[in-house]
């Protein structure tokens, strides 16, 4: 696992883009920030969610697409309304890690997700676009993430693996 240490320039790089974002906010721009970390370690890209929620003093929302997405028709949609209405309310970083399948580039135009077969994959990612907050998404592989994703994010850092 990485070290404090090892992530404060991640960290310094992350805050430094954060706050353009939120000054760039009184031109009128949206001050949302789009991070893709990429790494074959878990632990590595929750350490540095938490410490970056941590400096920005406002909780981190790791989503648990397992909890969201239910079997029950018109479910998950009202469970995704409940968390970005959660996360809206107290500006929470949002981490959503193994996105290498669900935005993948096979699966850049397809509506579901195969291990979600109840999850609008096109609606979760216009939410995550729309969300004026902290994204954080998290890839092993960012070669299996669809290009347009990964123009979309103000940053990309990749993480030592264990």
């Amino acid at each position: 696992m990485m070290h404090d240490e090892q992530l404060r320039p991640v960290l310094e790089r992350l805050l430094a883009t954060r706050r353009a974002k939120v000054e760039d906010t009184q031109s009128g721009a949206r001050k949302g920030l789009r991070v893709l970390f990429t790494g074959h370690s878990g632990k590595n890209k929750l350490l540095a969610a938490q410490l970056f929620a941590h400096e920005l003093s406002v909780d981190l929302f790791q989503i648990d697409l397992s909890r969201i997405v239910s079997k029950y028709v018109g479910d998950t949609e009202k469970n995704l309304d409940a968390l970005f209405k959660a996360a809206e309310a107290s500006d929470a970083v949002l981490l959503l890690d193994d996105t290498d399948h669900l935005f993948g580039e096979d699966s850049a135009d397809t509506e579901d997700s195969g291990r979600f077969p109840n999850l609008n994959v096109a609606q979760l990612r216009q939410r995550l676009e729309s969300y004026d907050g902290v994204v954080l998404l998290g890839a092993d592989d960012p070669k299996h993430i669809d290009p347009k994703l990964a123009r979309q994010c103000d940053e990309v850092v990749e993480l030592a693996d264990d």
